[in-house]
């Protein structure tokens, strides 16, 4: 590869002058141009000017046939910005003249008005433009060939950049030497392998600011292109790199420039993930041969000093980017040109979201009590977390009501930017941003918390980063997703004691404790707290690694550190401020709303969203319902939101339409009923429902009067109030309608006759008999409807004692009577053993009333009957709902029963309610205040007593255990005539691990009472 051996021609102006008119027939004004080893000169004539191109005598003619071939091919393909060819008198494309006895070709293009790009003020906008007119030169180059393209010997083509390695040794600095070396150790090892795969193309190949034209009114647009000298075939991305190399030289930030020609040059000529991945390395070598061989002529023509206009610059950039981790640069590039920032960062991203994770923290995060801390000033009162003030300003965010067993945490959000990070190891040589935006989770919590493992995983690096607002003690963990892609989590401001994770190579199982939150001197001098993060690549980094990352380079970062709440799994809401909290919204409610209305828990709970059994609050706070039984399976199940979307978006009408929905699910709810209930009614409530159910029974018997059970609930309606002793009877009622006669509630527990026995159930029964003597005594006929939750729920939760409702049926039809189940709170496969609770007592209803469970929330109530009180209900007064069986109700209602089905809800209420009895059971044994406990799959009660023999009854305690499960994030409320009954009817997608929580926040609660 040697350099020209001879100097380059040097003419005077004037004998340029003549040489253009001789040879072209244009005179004018000549003014020299710099050039490295050709003479170039502009020719100005009147109005038109050109560049008079006198070639070294020892370039190849050949490519200068490559040239005007390249440029006509330009030419041809409407390319505006690069010269034209101007023929010679003769019609050639150049001619051929002797200077001091040696023949030189000689040229003339047209020249490109502007200025050059040296001259004009960078910007990301002009940048980007180059990058574009590069990326569109490269696309209109594709195809093009010339033999004279292939020159291996050429020390500027940098598909043999590996040539120069040799001239090193001119360097004459030691430390750029020992670099470019560096860079050609990199270069054969990671860069050459990958060579072979990447597109090639015949190349321009010297994008410097000193061949770049921009418009004069407007320095931000690239608008030409001159000196195709260096035209080579070579790897289409050299193009890119080269016109990086030259971009870069002196720009003041690195990143915004290299971003700019990237995304500019792939807007028009698209790379690949390879040439990506690769075109960051290129274009430093560039600048290594730049170095080489500006080092080697200078030696050799001392007195050029063109030859050296880019070499100070050009090792003042190697410097820099010496500075800047690689990876991250290469990760830069990729982002730019289109792709993820890190290569395996989607499949990463997709793995962790379908994953499930041991808490990082017990107790667990997503359970406990916290508060958002946005270091944005959008909580002006409170202090940095490099202050000292900030633990007791901490301290005393912690809600007042909040139980001594639950923890409180502060939230550090992920993407924050941060003001505290002003310190020198967060500036960046590279650009004055610096960096500033959070790359993790912080968690904060008293110094001391124990850190778990969320997955399983092998030590990477356990180390002490010590210098101030750093980590401290610091530990990376590696994993491996299902398919074997490497990932990263960090845990900084740790404790020095890293429990079983001295060393790195040590393996790490789910759930095991890693470390503990460090103090402020241990851990960087922060107030104690555990930063999370998680890394798809560890980039070149070995001892440490970054935290914060730059704002404007957001996306790259998102890529490399991608959000580490896909492994804690912590609400949205964590990690915001609400505006209008709890106390607002009950200054509103009181506002505008009924005074009736209650709201429970003595701390008042404000929802946003439900998922399956949990429900999340203002603070992102994952509440587990154990009491919402209206969700049967589960809330905002996605089956039955999409069967509401789908139909809601195709029809909604009413039953004067025929249609299928309303049949199909008609049939479905029939097969699930004793033989003979196959006709059914359709409203939007359980009260409308048990409206109806009593319309048909004394529309077909002729008569009002109905038996209820002491302490009943049946509905809010009128008509239902009027019914259900639970509500006239108490503060605000009324005395007992003369239509209504009430029954002695069946209590095997508190009331009169003890235990589950048939004898139990036949004693209650009796009092039956005596409601049915009095209504025929009254009226002179024993016609009488029978109405009666299979499990009495506002009545605390009772089990009927066995055959008491067999009994009762018997007792009611002997009369010529009807009776009614309300399977409001009890059906649709609750109670475990049945579908239906009535089928514990082994009896028939005539007629059967269901609500809340039907539609999972939706207004949605049925009533199932026989054909023939069907028929005695058609008097020829229309029955009408304009609601009721719409099919949106239908499409919802057959998405539940598909949920029920498919997900076997029925049997795992039925073994979740095994273990939690038991559980329950367990907690009677240690606390004395546990009178009875009692139940059937999900539909469980525990009465409270203050004396086990007197049954005294704990009103005041239940309140409080209710208040204190609330303050532990489990809701359950109370029942029973005397309000002591802790009744239990979670969603049916509770299962035993949402049965333990229950029973420990229990345990907790009653061992603090």
């Amino acid at each position: 590869m040697p350099l020209f051996d001879t100097a380059p021609p040097s003419l005077s102006p004037n004998e340029i002058q003549t040489l253009a008119a001789s040879q072209f027939g244009i005179t004018g004004k000549i003014t020299l141009l710099n050039s490295e080893r050709d003479q170039n000169a502009r020719l100005t004539a009147h109005d038109q000017s050109y560049v008079l191109k006198i070639t070294h005598p020892d370039e190849d003619a050949s490519q200068l046939e490559m040239q005007n071939a390249a440029l006509a091919h330009l030419g041809e393909r409407g390319v505006s910005g690069t010269p034209r060819l101007v023929p010679t008198l003769s019609g050639e494309p150049m001619a051929k003249v002797a200077i001091d006895g040696t023949d030189h070709l000689v040229r003339l293009v047209t020249w490109l008005e502007g200025p050059l790009l040296s001259q004009s003020p960078r910007s990301a906008a002009q940048l980007q433009n180059l990058g574009a007119f590069m990326g569109r030169l490269t696309a209109k180059l594709q195809g093009f060939g010339h033999p004279a393209s292939f020159r291996p010997d050429f020390v500027w083509s940098l598909d043999h950049v590996a040539q120069l390695r040799n001239w090193t040794g001119d360097i004459a600095d030691a430390e750029n030497r020992a670099r470019v070396e560096a860079l050609f150790t990199r270069y054969e090892a990671e860069v050459a392998p990958r060579l072979s795969g990447l597109r090639a193309s015949v190349l321009h190949q010297d994008a410097n600011d000193n061949n770049v034209i921009t418009d004069p009114a407007n320095p931000d647009l690239v608008t030409g292109l001159i000196d195709f000298g260096d035209m080579a075939f070579g790897r289409t991305v050299n193009e890119l790199a080269i016109t990086l190399a030259y971009a870069l030289l002196d720009a003041e930030d690195l990143y915004t420039a290299i971003r700019a020609v990237v995304a500019g040059f792939a807007s028009e000529f698209p790379i690949t993930e390879d040439e990506a991945d690769l075109v960051y390395d290129l274009m430093r070598m560039r600048l290594v041969a730049s170095v080489c061989i500006s080092s080697r002529q200078s030696r050799q023509y001392p007195e050029n000093d063109y030859l050296l206009v880019s070499q100070a610059p050009a090792f003042r950039l190697l410097e820099r980017l010496d500075r800047i981790d690689p990876r991250f640069m290469v990760a830069l590039c990729r982002r730019s040109a289109g792709f993820a920032a890190i290569a395996t960062a989607p499949a990463i991203r997709e793995a962790l979201t379908q994953g499930s994770y041991a808490p990082i923290c017990q107790p667990d995060i997503r359970r406990s009590a916290r508060i958002a801390l946005q270091a944005d000033g959008s909580r002006p009162d409170m202090p940095s977390y490099a202050d000292p003030a900030f633990d007791a300003w901490f301290e005393r965010q912690r809600p007042s009501h909040t139980p001594g067993c639950v923890a409180f945490y502060g939230i550090g959000p992920y993407g924050e930017r941060r003001d505290i990070y002003t310190a020198a190891q967060f500036a960046d040589s590279a650009s004055p941003e610096g960096r500033n935006r959070h790359l993790g989770i912080d968690i904060f919590a008293k110094s001391g918390t124990a850190v778990h493992a969320p997955l399983d995983g092998v030590v990477r690096l356990a180390s002490y980063n010590a210098d101030p607002l750093d980590y401290g003690h610091t530990l990376i963990l590696e994993h491996e997703t299902d398919d074997g892609t490497p990932f990263f989590t960090l845990y900084g401001h740790l404790a020095k004691d890293r429990t079983g994770c001295a060393e790195p190579g040590q393996t790490v199982r789910a759930g095991e404790v890693i470390g503990h939150f460090g103090d402020w001197s241990e851990n960087g001098g922060w107030s104690p707290h555990l930063h999370f993060q998680i890394m798809t690549d560890m980039l070149s980094q070995t001892g440490n690694f970054f935290g914060v990352g730059h704002d404007s380079l957001w996306e790259v970062w998102q890529d490399i550190c991608i959000d580490p709440n896909l492994i804690l799994g912590l609400a949205g809401e964590s990690f915001t401020i609400d505006p209008n909290p709890p106390e607002r919204l009950l200054e509103r409610r009181a506002e505008c709303l009924g005074p009736s209305l209650s709201v429970s828990y003595r701390n008042k709970l404000k929802i946003l969203r439900g998922s399956g059994p949990w429900l999340i609050d203002y603070t992102g706070r994952a509440h587990l319902d154990a009491v919402n039984n209206i969700t049967h399976v589960g809330h905002c199940h996605p089956h039955v939101v999409g069967a509401l979307a789908r139909q809601a978006a195709t029809l909604n009408t009413n039953t004067r339409y025929l249609s299928e929905p309303i049949l199909d699910f008609s049939e479905r709810l029939a097969a699930t009923l004793p033989e003979g209930l196959d006709t059914l009614f359709f409203v939007n409530s359980g009260s409308e429902a048990n409206e109806l159910a009593f319309r048909i029974a004394r529309t077909a018997i002729g008569k009002k009067s109905s038996v209820v059970l002491d302490w009943a609930y049946h509905g809010n309606t009128g008509g239902m109030v009027d019914v259900s002793p639970y509500k006239f009877k108490r503060k605000g009622g009324f005395p007992k309608p003369d239509f209504v006669e009430i029954a002695g509630f069946p209590d095997p527990y508190r009331g009169p006759h003890k235990g589950m026995s048939v004898e139990t159930g036949q004693a209650y029964a009796a009092e039956v008999a005596h409601c049915l003597d009095a209504i025929e005594a009254a009226t002179g006929d024993g016609a009488a409807s029978f109405i009666a939750e299979s499990i009495s729920g506002v009545g605390g939760q009772v089990i009927y004692p066995d055959g008491y409702l067999t009994r009762v049926y018997e007792l009611v039809r002997a009369r010529g009577g009807l009776c009614i189940a309300d399977e409001v709170q009890c059906g649709f496969g609750r109670v475990g053993k049945h579908f239906w609770a009535f089928e514990l007592q082994n009896v028939v209803p005539d007629i059967v009333v269901m609500g809340k469970p039907i539609g999972n929330g939706h207004p949605l109530a049925a009533v199932a009957t026989t054909r023939e009180l069907a028929q005695k209900f058609c008097t020829g007064m229309e029955y009408f709902n304009s609601f009721g069986g719409n099919p949106v109700s239908m499409a919802v209602g057959m998405a539940v029963m598909d949920v029920i089905e498919q997900e076997n809800l029925q049997a795992r209420a039925l073994t979740t309610g095994e273990h939690l009895l038991q559980g329950l059971r367990e907690l009677a044994s240690r606390h004395e205040i546990i009178g009875d406990v009692r139940g059937q799959g999900l539909f469980c009660g525990i009465e409270l007593v203050r004396d086990r023999e007197t049954l005294e009854p704990a009103t005041q305690e239940a309140e409080e255990i209710v208040n204190h499960l609330r303050g532990q994030a489990v809701l359950i409320s109370t029942d029973g005539p005397l309000e002591n009954v802790l009744k239990i009817k979670p969603p049916m997608v509770f299962g035993i691990a949402e049965a333990d929580i229950l029973i420990e926040a229990l345990d907790n609660a009653l061992s603090d009472l």
